[in-house]
């Protein structure tokens, strides 16, 4: 076996990608070293929503550069058509488009009336941009001189400040999600894959990384052509799996099976799983936490600079306090919790919606720690037996 050595714990062994073993891929040398000291990142603003919110969520799709970076102002027809643009506002700023310098590459053609520009978003997912690119049209081709308008939509997404000092796998990832619960059983692993695809679905690059050692769960809501992670023999580096364009890593992709360890050792095998990960360019890498808050979530948390994470809880009393000790240990992070997901808080039958678990907690967890979006997903008999046929569900 070539032996992988990661920047922290423990090593995990992969063989070669020249290899194709029919067994595990992982060894675990049971050596553990100290955690590295903990550095302090900037997070970054979570974008988009996926689900129906009970409050309207503000967006904030465009870069922020200078205007004087690529505005054009020359001559009469290129001030019309920023005259025109700057009708259109951005909700989160509050202010017009061409102020800001959201308007790149302006092309004008006055002999054929032909009109060409570019809006920059800091997502590809970005839930409005099809707004956007309607009003654009729709203004600019107001003008009496104009016959033709192409708008061209793109994305630059914001990198980390820090981004020198993460290591190599994570430097090309724009926005790192946790989906976290501190309660078992509360559908967080199906909250987190179905988050993921409805990104990808989005137009977004994304991956996953399945956090849980002791028990993995994406193993189980996908299947993978090739189920075992192999090593590129060339740079040492893992090469994930994927699923539907999407890029997976697990603990349960390594041919072990759930790991039987000491805190310490998990801290060691995540470190390398995570950092060693080709994971490439990627808008969004959502990870899905074990249960707790222990010392896998504080690994996460010295190793990345998380940029938000989602809080996923159900109806119960008892789902709610352990989701606030969760929210806690986030907010001395310094990570942002921008949404609560409350699952399975109801089901429609003959015409009625019922509550079987009560309601009430997600709310609870958003007026107490001043989470600013609440989302409610009902329970569906569907999704169970797809998840247990190894079939993709997305609400």
């Amino acid at each position: 076996m070539q032996l992988l050595h990661a920047p922290s714990c423990l090593h995990l062994s992969f063989r070669s990608t020249k290899q194709h073993p029919k067994e595990g891929l992982l060894s675990i040398e049971k050596q553990a070293r100290p955690l590295p000291p903990k550095c302090s990142f900037q997070t970054q603003k979570l974008q988009g929503s996926i689900w129906v919110s009970h409050k309207r969520p503000n967006f904030s799709c465009f870069t922020t550069e200078a205007a004087s970076a690529e505005a054009i102002s020359i001559g009469t027809a290129d001030d019309d058509v920023l005259k025109a643009l700057s009708q259109i506002i951005d909700p989160d700023f509050g202010t017009d488009i061409v102020s800001c310098g959201f308007v790149k590459d302006l092309n004008i053609d006055e002999a054929s009336g032909e009109v060409s520009f570019r809006l920059e978003l800091t997502t590809p997912a970005c839930p409005i941009k099809d707004m956007f690119e309607q009003q654009a049209n729709e203004v600019v081709a107001m003008l009496p001189w104009v016959k033709k308008v192409n708008v061209t939509m793109s994305a630059q997404p914001a990198r980390p400040v820090f981004t020198g000092l993460l290591p190599p796998g994570l430097r090309t990832i724009s926005n790192i999600v946790a989906v976290s619960s501190c309660k078992g059983g509360v559908g967080k692993s199906t909250v987190a894959v179905n988050l993921a695809y409805t990104l990808a679905d989005m137009g977004a690059r994304v991956g996953i990384f399945d956090a849980d050692v002791y028990g993995p769960s994406l193993p189980t809501m996908v299947s993978p052509q090739y189920r075992l992670l192999e090593m590129n023999p060339e740079t040492k580096t893992i090469i994930p799996t994927e699923y539907l364009g999407i890029k997976l890593v697990s603990f349960g992709f390594s041919g072990q099976g759930r790991a039987i360890m000491r805190g310490p050792m998990v801290s060691g095998v995540i470190n390398q799983l995570l950092t060693t990960a080709e994971w490439g360019e990627l808008d969004y890498l959502i990870i899905d936490m074990p249960p707790g808050t222990g010392d896998i979530h504080l690994t996460l948390c010295q190793v990345v600079p998380l940029t938000a994470a989602v809080i996923v809880t159900t109806p119960q009393k008892l789902s709610f306090i352990d989701v606030a000790k969760g929210v806690r240990m986030f907010s001395k992070l310094k990570v942002p919790c921008v949404a609560v997901v409350e699952n399975m808080c109801h089901f429609d039958a003959d015409g009625k919606r019922y509550y079987p678990f009560g309601r009430g907690s997600g709310s609870q967890v958003v007026q107490q720690f001043g989470i600013p979006h609440l989302f409610e997903l009902p329970i569906r008999p569907t999704v169970c037996p797809k998840i247990n046929l190894l079939t993709m569900f997305v609400w």
